[in-house]
C-alpha cells in the first residue's frame, strides 16, 4: 500500500469512529461481528464497573456465517466469561443479522427481562462507530430523549486492526468503504438519521476507489 491510500485510509477511519467519552451505565451492549476483540472491550468495561451487565446480540452476520458455527452472541458470551464475566451478568440476543436488527433486539430482550435503562454503552468495531450511532438515534424504540447511549470499540488505531482473523489493511479499507456507503445511503431507506460528510472525507472515498479499493 502505497503512501496516499494509507493517508486517504486514516481520514476515512478518523471519520467512522468517534471517540465518545465513557459514562457510567446499566447495560454495556456488544453488537455481534467477525471481531472477537468487541467481545473482550465490553467484557473489560464490565470488569471496570462502567455497568453491571452485558447484553451481546447477534446470530450470524455478512463475515460470520459459513465461518463460525455458533451465533456471534454466543461466541461473545464465551470469550467474556473466560475474562472473568460471571455469566450471570450476562444477556443473549440470538437473532439479529444486522446492525438495525441488534438495535431493536436489544431493545426488544432488556424489555421482556423488564431491565430499565436510562444509560447504554454499545460496543463495536472502531470503524463502526459513527454507524452504530446513527443507527441507535434512528431505531431505538424507547424516547432517545430519556435514554443516553455513546458508542465505543477496542482502543486500537489504524495500523493495529488488522490481524489473522479479520484480514489485512485492504481488507479493512474495504470494510470502511462499505460503512462509509450505508451513512451516506440509509437515512434516505430510513435505517439511520443523516450524518454530516465532510469534504476530505468524500475526497478520500473517491481516491481510495479509483486506487481500486471496492466495499466489502
Amino acid at each position: 500500500m502505497d503512501d496516499d491510500c494509507k493517508k486517504w485510509a486514516q481520514v476515512l477511519w478518523n471519520y467512522l469512529k468517534l471517540d465518545q467519552p465513557l459514562v457510567k451505565s446499566d447495560v454495556i451492549i456488544g453488537l455481534g461481528c467477525h471481531d472477537i476483540r468487541v467481545a473482550e472491550r465490553a467484557a473489560k468495561l464490565y470488569l471496570q464497573d462502567w455497568a453491571p451487565l452485558i447484553l451481546f446480540t447477534g446470530y450470524l452476520g455478512n463475515h460470520t456465517v459459513g465461518v463460525w458455527h455458533q451465533p456471534e452472541a454466543d461466541i461473545f458470551s464465551e470469550t467474556a466469561v473466560k475474562l472473568g464475566v460471571p455469566i450471570d451478568r450476562i444477556l443473549l440476543e440470538r437473532k439479529a443479522t444486522n446492525t438495525g436488527e441488534n438495535i431493536r433486539f436489544a431493545y426488544q430482550t432488556l424489555k421482556e427481562k423488564d431491565i430499565p435503562v436510562k444509560r447504554i454503552i454499545l460496543v463495536q468495531q472502531p470503524f463502526m462507530e459513527r454507524r452504530v450511532y446513527a443507527t441507535y438515534l434512528q431505531q431505538w424504540p424507547e424516547d432517545k430523549e430519556n435514554v443516553q447511549a455513546i458508542v465505543t470499540s477496542p482502543t486500537m488505531e489504524l495500523d493495529e486492526y488488522p490481524n489473522k482473523h479479520v484480514g489485512n489493511m485492504d481488507n479493512l479499507i474495504e470494510y470502511m468503504l462499505a460503512v462509509f456507503e450505508r451513512i451516506r445511503d440509509y437515512p434516505k431507506r430510513g435505517f439511520q438519521v443523516e450524518q454530516e460528510i465532510f469534504p476530505e472525507v468524500r475526497e478520500a472515498q473517491r481516491n481510495l476507489l479509483q486506487a481500486g479499493y471496492r466495499p466489502k
